[in-house]
């Protein structure tokens, strides 16, 4: 069953004012981060050392790149350095980089990210709809930019004030030349 979430990015959506009340609070939300303890960081790295290959640098300075590790990873979240980590294990044939774990956990994005961000698009662009099942007008402003945006574009649809749409005559050259001199 789809949510009205996953209805985000479907070109043919229409939200009701009942859809919107639960979308908002979602919309207004801020995804928080799971910091990653100390232990986690440990183990991590650990199982990364364990499953790939690295140059060898002795006791000391094995204990020099983990304290070095430690500090750059501090604070991270822990479901994006889980994420980092398999696609490390994924991808490389060697012990990564501190650049390439923050590379990859800065490509993961929390579940609950992805809701606010479909939340704000539905907020922002979703079609809504009145109880009745009617489209619900556009406001003004909103149209009229719509409208313009259209018009640049070459595209005859244009959104009228109760919300429908309706085919704008094709204008010719001779048309746009005179249009340009009377403004």
């Amino acid at each position: 069953m789809q949510t009205v979430l996953d209805l985000a990015f479907e070109p043919t959506a229409t939200f009701t004012a009942a859809d919107i009340a639960l979308i908002e609070p979602i919309a207004n939300a801020v995804a928080t981060v799971s910091i990653a303890e100390e232990r986690v960081i440990r183990q991590s790295l650990g199982a990364l050392s364990a499953s790939l290959p690295q140059q060898d640098r002795g006791d000391a300075g094995s204990r020099l790149q983990l304290n070095t590790y430690m500090s750059m990873l501090a604070g991270c979240d822990e479901r994006a350095l889980a994420h980092a980590c398999r696609r490390c294990l994924d991808e490389l044939d060697w012990f990564p980089t501190i650049n390439q774990l923050k590379e990859r956990m800065r490509n993961w994005v929390s579940p609950e990210a992805t809701a606010i961000s479909r939340a704000k698009t539905i907020m922002r662009a979703g079609r809504r709809v009145n109880d009745d099942g009617a489209a619900a007008p556009l406001p003004d402003d909103e149209r009229e930019r719509v409208n313009a945006w259209l018009r640049t574009h070459g595209i005859g649809t244009r959104f009228a004030p109760d919300g429908s749409t309706y085919q704008e005559a094709p204008v010719s050259d001779h048309d746009q030349a005179a249009e340009a001199k009377a403004a």
